[in-house]
C-alpha cells in the first residue's frame, strides 16, 4: 500500500472504530438499562431492589478474573502483535485461575452471604453473566488491539438483540422476574460463542500453550495497577447499594436504584466521549505542552457547562422524569433524584480527570483519588444509612463525588494543568473561541 493510500485508510479506520465503540457499549449497556425498566415497571420496586443489589455485587465481581489482563493485553499487542498466541493464552490460564476463585465465592456467598431468596436468584443469574462476559471480553481486547473495533460491535449487538427478544418471549408466557433476568446470561454466551468464533477465523491464535510460570507473572505484574485501579472505580459506583442494602427492605433499596440509575448513565456517557479522544489525549500529555493544558481545560469546561445544565433540567423534572422511565409505583425516587443530581456534573468531571490522570500515565493519582472516594462514601453511608435510609446514602454520594473532585484539583494545580482554583471556575463559564477551536482540532 502507498503512502497517500495509507492515508486515506487512517482517517476511514478511525471513523469506523469510534463509530464501533459507541455502537458497541451502546448495544451492551442497553440490555441491562432496559432490563432494569423492565422489571421496574413489570414486577415493582422489590424486584427491582433486588436486581440492583445483584446488579451491584456483580460488577464487582467482574473485576476479578479481569484484573486488568484486557487493556494490559490489548496494550502489548498493539505494540507486538506477533505476540498473540503467547499473551493470548497466557491471559486466559491467569483467568481460568481466577474464574474459579470467583465461582467458589459465588457458591459460598450465595449460600450463607444473601437471605433474602429473591436477591440470591438474581446474584447467580448475574454472577453466571459476569463469568461469561470476562472471557468474551478476552477476545474484544484482541479486537481492539487490532483496531477491528467492528467485531466488538457485532458481539454486543448480537448479546443484546438475544438479551432482549428472551426478556420478550418471558414476558409474553408471563415468566417470573428471575426467568427474564436470565436473558442476560444466554446473550452474554451469544457473544462469547461469537467471539471466539471471529477470533479463530480472522486472528489465528494457535492452539493453547502450556502455562509458562515466569510469562504469567510478568503478565500479573503489568495487569494487576490496571485491575485494582478498575476494582475502585467498581467500588465507587456501588458502594452505595451495597451498604443501603443492609438497612432498608428491598423497596426502598429499588427506589434509590431507580434514583441512582442516572448517576450510573452519566458515567458511561462520559467513558465514552473519553475513549474516542482518549488517544489524542495521551499524545498531548506526553508531551508536556501548553497545547495539552488548554486542551485538558477545555474538556473540563465544556463538560462541566453542560452537565451542570444538565443537572438543573434533571432535578426540576425528576418527578416527570422518574414516572415516565420507571413508573407510578417509583414516584417516591424523585425526591433521591433531586438529592443526587448536584452529583450528576461530579460524577462526568471526575470521569474526565481519571482518564487526563491514565493518560499522563499518573495512575498513581486515579487510585488515590478513588480510594479517598471509596474510604468517604463507605463511611458517610455506614454513617447516614441507619437514620435517613436511601435519602442518607444520596447525601453520601454527593459528597463522596465532591470530595473526589477536591482530591484531582489539587494534583491538577500540583501538575501545573490549572494555575490556580479560583481561575479555573471563573473561566469554566467563559470558553474562549480559541479554546473551542483547540479542542475540536482532530489534526493532532
Amino acid at each position: 500500500m502507498n503512502l497517500s493510500a495509507l492515508q486515506e485508510a487512517r482517517p476511514r479506520r478511525f471513523i469506523v472504530n469510534t463509530v464501533s465503540i459507541f455502537a458497541g457499549e451502546t448495544f451492551a449497556r442497553l440490555a441491562t438499562s432496559v432490563m432494569a425498566l423492565v422489571i421496574a415497571r413489570r414486577f415493582g420496586p422489590v424486584a427491582l431492589g433486588e436486581y440492583g443489589y445483584a446488579v451491584a455485587i456483580g460488577s464487582v465481581l467482574l473485576v476479578i478474573p479481569d484484573l486488568g489482563l484486557h487493556l494490559f493485553a490489548m496494550r502489548e499487542l498493539a505494540a507486538n502483535p506477533q505476540q498473540l498466541r503467547r499473551i493470548f493464552w497466557g491471559v486466559h490460564w491467569l483467568k481460568i485461575a481466577l474464574a474459579v476463585l470467583v465461582i467458589v465465592f459465588t457458591l459460598f456467598f450465595g449460600a450463607w452471604g444473601i437471605a433474602d431468596d429473591g436477591r440470591r436468584v438474581f446474584f447467580y443469574i448475574l454472577a453466571s453473566r459476569g463469568l461469561l462476559q470476562t472471557f468474551s471480553q478476552a477476545t474484544m481486547a484482541v479486537f481492539k488491539a487490532f483496531e477491528r473495533t467492528q467485531f466488538v460491535a457485532a458481539q454486543q449487538l448480537a448479546s443484546s438483540v438475544i438479551a432482549l427478544a428472551w426478556a420478550a418471549a418471558a414476558l409474553w408466557l408471563d415468566a417470573g422476574p428471575a426467568v427474564v433476568v436470565s436473558g442476560l446470561a444466554a446473550g452474554q454466551a451469544a457473544e462469547m460463542l461469537l467471539g471466539w468464533r471471529i477470533l479463530g477465523a480472522r486472528f489465528a491464535p494457535g492452539s493453547p500453550l502450556k502455562p509458562d510460570r515466569k510469562a504469567l507473572i510478568a503478565i500479573l505484574a503489568g495487569a494487576v495497577p490496571i485491575g485494582f485501579t478498575a476494582l475502585l472505580a467498581a467500588l465507587n459506583l456501588r458502594v452505595d447499594i451495597l451498604v443501603l442494602s443492609l438497612y432498608v427492605p428491598d423497596h426502598a433499596l429499588g427506589q434509590f436504584q431507580a434514583a441512582a440509575w442516572f448517576l450510573i448513565a452519566t458515567f458511561l456517557m462520559a467513558s465514552l466521549a473519553m475513549a474516542v479522544v482518549f488517544p489524542k489525549l495521551s499524545r498531548l500529555l506526553e508531551r508536556r505542552s501548553l497545547r495539552g493544558r488548554v486542551y485538558v481545560f477545555s474538556l473540563l469546561k465544556n463538560s462541566l457547562l453542560a452537565t451542570a445544565a444538565g443537572s438543573v433540567a434533571v432535578w426540576a423534572a425528576a418527578p416527570v422524569v422518574v414516572r415516565l422511565l420507571f413508573g407510578d409505583d417509583l414516584a417516591p425516587a424523585a425526591g433521591i433524584l433531586r438529592i443526587l443530581a448536584p452529583a450528576l456534573p461530579l460524577v462526568f468531571t471526575n470521569t474526565v480527570l481519571f482518564y487526563v490522570f491514565l493518560a499522563a500515565r499518573r495512575r498513581a493519582v486515579c487510585a488515590g483519588a478513588l480510594t479517598t472516594g471509596v474510604a468517604v462514601g463507605a463511611v458517610l453511608c455506614f454513617a447516614l444509612a441507619p437514620r435517613y435510609g436511601a435519602a442518607g446514602c444520596a447525601v453520601a454520594d454527593v459528597v463522596r463525588e465532591l470530595v473526589t473532585s477536591g482530591v484531582y484539583l489539587c494534583f491538577l494545580v500540583k501538575e501545573n494543568y490549572l494555575r490556580l482554583p479560583a481561575r479555573a471556575l471563573l473561566k469554566a463559564v467563559t470558553p474562549s473561541v480559541r479554546e473551542w477551536r483547540l479542542l475540536m482540532d482532530d489534526r493532532i
